[in-house]
């Protein structure tokens, strides 16, 4: 009976005829590569019945068996379906070249590119993975114009230095010998990077494989949402969603192998004889200078034989090796080929509402030299559920696990300095402990390159996002959304019985501990309206409320006299010395409210306004809150009618925008208070613990503010096969952090405030061509250029000139990371004894330009001579296809960046340091070779001289690649097989002595090579 009823009810719906036959479908539109597209459009044909993909590329819309949907969206392909009376129907749509394809994620949501009016670049999965690096720093070097990105170390899984557009903080660089910290962490102009709406700090544990898309914002008006976080930049990366359809699955491996490239050139062994040779020659000749002047035939007539045993030993095998030209290369003895491997097992599909995403990735990554090796290990799942037609719940998760094994921090550069002439074992195959009796600071680097010193860190990281999404009608959403992020890292250090520091001394045997417990969380509140106010005018606005924690606990131990080295590091109780315990505890807050406005009239005219109000709980109590707002117009010229009926003309928008960020990173918690320390006083004869005031407080400290002007140019022509954007800027930062030194009567060596001012502009270029495409060939082309410069406009008062470390100098006009020094004008000649006297220089030493012409040469003629930051960058990508092969490499460049080398102050002839170390083959000053550039031997130079570029250009991937045919898939049951061969830093031109340019101003202590990676690898789905 009740089965009757129901066919009774549903004949009497059959002759309702409009609703006759629909149904409702539904499904996710995403592009080639599985990414859902928000924004695109649905129509059944002929009707005015339409929809819109929310998010997450999901829609739903009613149609009946047999009407045509058309699936449209800007930079795609519009594709028409005929619907079959499915209650499911995916659509995966082509790109368009000749239309502008992406949407960007700016920062609590996201628009069409078409529709941008700041600075944003955007980067794909596809473009991260291509290149089969293993950390995401790596993969955008030289793609994205205006974002410098070096390497700090050449070691598996070290840090990465990453800026958009350029140093904004002042007192960023960390005074020391070579002028910049090797700890990326240091940097204060670090851009602000978001995982999935988490604040992050290290992307380097992050998977290229997990990622969706990054999206870069630069200028002030695109990170303004981000208020007092985005001064520096804002780095958004999605990672992977799932896609509601049937389950697909994937797999991706890749094998390959690390070899040492580009090494330096040092002497070979009979070079390095010729050279002791030379340095006893330069050592005695100088001192003819004492009575006299030296002369050619003096320098030819020194009897060096007579010398001979202060370089050349005879108490070992020495003297016999040079006799027999018997030689050892300790550089290659060390050297190895390392392994490099990587596996990225995903798994996405959904149904009903629910739509899933898991991977489970691995990399293992070893090193050329000793034991250095990366391993990490990350797990991603992200599950969203449609409850009902207003409701949607989400999670996502992301954890890593890394070890990085640095080993020896001396390896490296031992097996450099040691020289040709000296053994590793002696004649009846022992290990000599100390191969060179001269210097017995170096112990034979075999015992470091197998494990006797170890520096060995742990990390885990586990984020989360938990969101809800409330929509009660087309026009308005509410998403709240809370992201935890935990951080736990453990850092050991072991300098065994037989290291350099040790010295076979059981007393100098140390052990480090530290630990690191590091809790933050995010939580969100947004408010999303969508309205059309009148025809042609439409209206979306984002309220947004927010609050961000941060937590770190910090411990750390040092104990040595060791009388084993079996327990390493897990025991320092072993350790007879206690030298350090020590723990800390921080804690900052910062609580936001913020507002974006985009206004469209016709679709041409774009306005953006924006706003964030933010508290941050490390500044003063009375300036912890500050307003950042932001303006931007774009108008998109090709659409107005007089240039509708331009055929070459594809796209020309101009956008013009004003922003305001702030920045805190250049204080330290707690920063603005006084602090009391530990003090020890004397009554009578009894002593006892005080305290006393260690720190001056300010109580006016507040925000550093950025102020950025950004014009921006969007043409593209003949069909866009060329697309050209340009973007110029200027941007002043206000009232920026520095030290104030203070006079020793105030008790106070320094005080920090709001004393300085600096600015940075630049211009930036974007070029992509599709130069042929045919139907069995293409080619594009993809070039970016960016140049910055940084200036220094106000400093403490009515100072002009702050000199800092061994060649820093903070002055006005020049850039913050300006290196100031004597200017090189060239050598000493025979010639000039008598004027070279007058500054008590020698024939053979660097001849100093006077600045003053007062004849000395002091402070006073000390000029800034460049600066560390590159005057400006470039990359260049080619892609090439066949058919199913397809070709592809990228070459980058850094030009203009200067400073000091650690690697030649311990490695160029010049050194001073008599033969004691094997030295790179340069050309040196002598009485006989008199047109050198470089001074002479021992005497020459002094170690804070040496000053080089570090200009280059590097071909940093060169790719092959073949996709399987559709049949020969079908036969496989496969949706996608492709097979891959990569070359990582083939080549690097430069006229930089050492092995990497790019790591050159980083200490040459725990330095490494620069490696080339051959790759190959396997991607497959079903």
């Amino acid at each position: 009976m009740v089965k009757l009823k129901l066919l009774l009810i549903a004949l009497l719906m059959g002759f309702t005829g409009a609703s006759w036959g629909q149904n409702k479908v539904s499904g996710v539109v995403s592009d080639s590569q599985n990414i859902p597209i928000p924004g695109a459009n649905i129509l059944v044909k002929g009707t005015t019945q339409g929809a819109a993909t929310d998010f997450d590329g999901n829609y739903e819309i009613t149609a009946k068996s047999g009407d045509i949907l058309v699936f449209s969206y800007l930079g795609f392909k519009t594709q028409e379906v005929v619907y079959k009376g499915q209650a499911k129907l995916n659509i995966k749509m082509q790109d368009d070249a000749a239309q502008l394809s992406e949407v960007v994620v700016i920062g609590y949501g996201s628009v069409k590119r078409s529709d941008l009016t700041g600075a944003v670049a955007s980067i794909s999965s596809e473009n991260i993975t291509a290149q089969k690096k293993t950390d995401i720093g790596q993969a955008i070097k030289g793609q994205v114009s205006g974002v410098d990105v070096r390497s700090l170390s050449n070691k598996p899984g070290a840090p990465l230095n990453i800026r958009i557009r350029g140093n904004t903080a002042i007192t960023n660089n960390i005074a020391g010998r070579d002028g910049l910290s090797d700890d990326a962490a240091d940097d204060r102009s670090k851009p602000l990077y978001v995982v999935d709406g988490i604040f992050f700090e290290d992307i380097n544990i992050l998977n290229p494989a997990d990622i969706q898309q990054m999206d870069i914002l630069k200028d002030a008006s695109a990170t303004a949402i981000y208020g007092s976080r985005g001064a520096n930049g804002v780095v958004i990366i999605t990672t992977k969603n799932g896609i509601e359809g049937k389950t697909v699955f994937t797999y991706e491996a890749t094998m390959g192998m690390n070899s040492v490239v580009n090494e330096p050139d040092y002497f070979s062994g009979d070079e390095y004889v010729a050279f002791v040779d030379d340095v006893i020659r330069s050592r005695e000749w100088v001192k003819l200078f004492s009575n006299g002047v030296g002369t050619v035939d003096d320098y030819n007539n020194i009897n060096v034989a007579n010398f001979i045993n202060t370089e050349i030993q005879t108490t070992n095998e020495e003297a016999s090796n040079v006799a027999n030209r018997r030689y050892t290369n300790w550089r290659k003895d060390f050297q190895k080929t390392g392994f490099q491997t990587s596996h990225n097992l995903g798994m996405s599909g959904g149904s009903n509402g629910l739509v899933y995403n898991g991977t489970i990735g691995y990399l293992s990554d070893e090193g050329v030299i000793g034991i250095e090796a990366f391993e990490r290990y990350n797990i991603s799942a992200s599950l969203s559920k449609k409850v009902s037609d207003q409701f949607t719940v989400g999670l996502k998760t992301y954890l890593a696990f890394s070890e990085r094994e640095e080993g020896s921090r001396e390896l490296y550069r031992s097996t450099q300095r040691l020289a040709p002439t000296v053994n590793h074992r002696d004649v009846d195959g022992n290990i000599i402990m100390f191969p060179d009796q001269q210097d017995k600071r170096f112990i034979n680097p075999y015992y470091d390159a197998n494990g006797a010193w170890i520096n060995n860190t742990k990390s885990m990281d586990v984020i989360a996002n938990v969101f809800l999404n409330y929509k009660p009608a087309e026009w308005i959403s509410f998403k709240t959304q809370f992201a935890p992020n935990i951080k736990n890292t453990r850092f050991g250090e072991y300098r065994g019985l037989l290291t350099k520091s040790s010295e076979n001394n059981p007393s100098r045997v140390r052990a480090y501990y530290d630990s690191y417990f590091n809790t933050s969380y995010s939580w969100d509140n947004t408010v999303d309206l969508n309205f059309d106010v009148a025809e042609g005018h439409n209206l979306k606005t984002t309220l947004i409320s927010s609050v961000y924690y941060k937590q770190r606990e910090w411990s750390n131990i040092e104990t040595r006299n060791f009388d084993t080295d079996a327990f390493s590091f897990y025991n320092t109780e072993s350790g007879l010395d206690i030298r350090t315990y020590d723990t800390e505890y921080v804690k900052e807050t910062i609580a936001s409210f913020a507002g974006r406005l985009n206004y469209s009239i016709l679709d041409k005219y774009l306005f953006t306004f924006s706003g964030r109000y933010d508290g941050s709980s490390k500044l003063s109590p009375t300036n912890k809150w500050a307003f950042f707002p932001a303006a931007a117009f774009a108008w998109k010229a090709s659409d107005e009618e007089f240039l509708q009926n331009t055929d070459w003309l594809s796209n020309l928008k101009l956008r013009l925008s004003y922003g305001e960020s702030g920045n805190d990173t250049s204080v330290s918690p707690y920063e603005t208070l006084a602090f009391l320390g530990n003090n020890d006083y004397l009554f009578g004869t009894t002593q006892t613990n005080g305290v006393t005031v260690t720190g001056l407080p300010n109580y006016d400290l507040t925000w550093e503010r950025s102020k950025e002007f950004n014009l921006g140019l969007d043409f593209g022509v003949l069909q866009n096969k060329i697309r050209l954007g340009i973007e110029v800027y200027n941007k002043k930062t206000v009232g920026s952090i520095l030290s104030r030194l203070l006079s020793p009567i105030s008790g106070y060596s320094s005080a920090t405030g709001n004393f300085g001012s600096i600015r940075n502009k630049g211009v930036e270029i974007v070029l992509n061509t599709r130069n042929i495409q045919t139907d069995n060939f293409s080619w594009t082309t993809s070039i970016n250029f960016s140049r910055n410069k940084n200036e220094i406009l106000e400093l403490d008062g009515d100072l002009d000139l702050i000199p800092y470390g061994n060649h820093g100098v903070l002055q006005i006009g020049e850039a913050a990371d300006a290196v100031w020094a004597y200017e090189k004008i060239g050598i000493w000649q025979l010639d000039e004894v008598t004027e070279a006297a007058v500054y008590n220089r020698k024939p053979g030493e660097y001849k100093f330009k006077d600045q003053n012409n007062d004849g000395l040469i002091n402070d006073e003629d000390k000029v800034v001579l460049g600066q560390e930051s590159p005057d400006w960058t470039g990359g260049i990508t080619n892609t090439f296809s066949y058919k199913n092969f397809d070709l592809s490499f990228n070459i980058y460049t850094r030009q203009g960046s200067f400073g000091h080398s650690e690697f030649n102050q311990l490695s160029v002839p010049w050194q001073g340091d008599d033969a004691k170390f094997n030295k790179v083959d340069l050309d040196y000053w002598t009485p006989n070779n008199q047109n050198s550039k470089n001074p002479a031997l021992e005497y020459g130079a002094n170690a804070d001289w040496y000053y080089t570029d570090f200009d280059f250009i590097r071909v940093g991937n060169i790719g092959l690649g073949y996709q399987f045919s559709q049949p020969m898939l079908d036969k496989l049951k496969m949706s996608s097989l492709r097979l891959t061969l990569d070359i990582q830093n083939p080549f690097t031109f430069t006229d930089y002595e050492g092995s990497d340019p790019e790591t050159g101003l980083q200490n040459n202590y725990n330095g490494g090579y620069l490696v080339k990676t051959i790759l190959f690898g396997l991607k497959l789905s079903y």
